[in-house]
């Protein structure tokens, strides 16, 4: 309590990107960040292993993320010229997630990761292609899996 008998508000300790960083983690795996920075570069058998798990992460988030809201991230990306021009697209993306509440909010911070965390470790535009890329697959694996449309 505070001198006035108001109970105070703790502010969580946890950084709800941790959670997201851990669900991303789970199902695309530990080394995520350098197979988007990589994506088109994976010897075959590797992309085969990667491209199922981007399957079930897309599956597990689709019924949570609205069509148009994924269009719109993908066309943030897609339309971005280099790397610092995604990075400061970030700020953009995070407000997206921001604004949503509960399940949608979680299925967007999750996105938001998988392509955050590999956006922060960009050294060429190769691998600014490969990320373009990536969120190409995810959008393909969204319309297979039904996101929800908004009415």
């Amino acid at each position: 309590m505070n001198e006035r008998n108001f109970p105070q508000k703790r502010k969580s300790s946890v950084n709800p990107e941790e959670g997201w960083r851990s669900e991303v983690e789970k199902f695309l795996g530990k080394d995520f960040v350098q197979r988007v920075l990589n994506f088109h570069d994976l010897e075959i058998e590797e992309f085969k292993d990667f491209n199922n798990k981007i399957q079930k992460f897309v599956e597990d988030i689709a019924n949570n993320i609205t069509t148009s809201s994924l269009r719109k991230i993908y066309d943030l990306i897609k339309n971005s010229e280099d790397a610092s021009d995604l990075v400061f697209k970030l700020p953009y993306m995070v407000y997206m997630v921001g604004k949503e509440k509960d399940a949608k909010r979680e299925a967007l911070g999750k996105l938001y990761i998988a392509l955050k965390d590999p956006i922060e470790n960009i050294k060429d535009e190769r691998q600014v292609r490969n990320i373009k890329k990536f969120a190409e697959a995810l959008v393909a694996y969204q319309k297979l899996y039904g996101g929800k449309e908004e009415r």
